[in-house]
């Protein structure tokens, strides 16, 4: 090969690198300009965007995260965010035996075999207890009733919850849980739930 051509060669050669380079600081900086303009576009704070990721990260260690992966704990954050908007405030295993006079974990697990008591579990297989349920710190027993007459047929639990806080028209347009604090005709309301629970399960 020609010394022109060589020397030609090793121009263009670092023309190539130095352009790679030059790309490679571009898209390190667009990604923290992409980083505030997602966050802004989506309504949520950049600290919060990054405290996912970092989190993800933290869990991960050092395996690749794919796009799949991503998504999926996003979709599982967002569904555990929109049922607690959905119920309102669940409470830990902790704060229910706090709750309930300093109860032991057993106490706890016996109430939720005995069906005394709402527990759902989380995508984590934790258990939590929607503090809707509770009235003087005790757990308001028709409610609990009729949750359970749902949870037990084919209905899922969170599905079940979420049917305590809606209004039903055979209520008067009041949910279960207002009916049952109301402390009014607790018949109907157990009658509601088998009828719905029947219901659904068709």
């Amino acid at each position: 090969m020609a010394v022109m051509e060589q020397d030609e060669l090793i121009r263009d050669l670092d023309r190539i690198v130095e352009a790679a380079n030059r790309a490679k600081e571009l898209a390190s900086e667009s990604s923290a300009t992409t980083v505030a303009e997602l966050a802004a576009r989506l309504g949520i704070s950049e600290s919060a965007l990054t405290a996912f990721v970092e989190t993800l990260r933290e869990l991960m260690g050092e395996r690749p995260i794919d796009p799949r992966t991503a998504r999926r704990a996003a979709m599982i954050a967002a569904a555990n965010q929109l049922w607690e908007n959905e119920l309102g405030p669940v409470l830990s295993s902790a704060q229910v035996r706090e709750l309930l006079g300093g109860v032991s974990r057993q106490g706890v697990d016996e109430r939720l075999k005995s069906r005394r008591l709402i527990g759902l579990r989380d995508s984590g297989g934790r258990w939590r207890f929607p503090a809707f349920q509770f009235e003087d710190g005790q757990p308001l027993s028709a409610l609990v009733d009729a949750f359970w007459t749902l949870a037990k047929g084919t209905m899922s639990d969170w599905t079940a919850a979420s049917w305590c806080v809606e209004p039903d028209d055979a209520l008067e347009g009041r949910s279960p849980l207002q009916w049952a604090r109301s402390g009014e005709d607790l018949e109907r309301l157990k009658l509601v739930a088998r009828q719905d629970a029947a219901r659904l399960s068709r």
